[in-house]
């Protein structure tokens, strides 16, 4: 994502989700490899697939699952909270969006 796009998301992130089960750190490759290097018991990548790899890598070592959402098209989180239905309507709208 754009630097000023990321901003958004860790601005909003930090303000309406639970800092204790959801944190966006922004860095580039040598920042992912030092975060790999700990115990997460998820780890969800946005970024390119170069950096990508390197996040899977690290991240099996330590068998921790990971989710690459590879090109920083269109990331979303949702709750368990949240009525589904309308949670995945309007994800397929933003991702339908963004295909040209």
């Amino acid at each position: 994502m754009c630097p000023a796009t990321s901003l958004v998301i860790k601005k909003l992130v930090e303000k309406y989700l639970d800092k204790e089960a959801i944190a966006v750190v922004l860095g580039g490759m040598e920042l992912a490899k030092k975060m790999n290097a700990q115990k997460f018991d998820l780890i969800c990548f946005t970024g390119s697939t170069f950096v990508g790899r390197i996040v899977a890598i690290e991240a099996a070592k330590n068998l921790v699952p990971c989710i690459l959402e590879l090109g920083g098209k269109c990331p979303f989180i949702v709750d368990r909270d949240a009525d589904i239905n309308c949670a995945s309507t309007k994800c397929m709208w933003a991702k339908t969006i963004n295909s040209g």
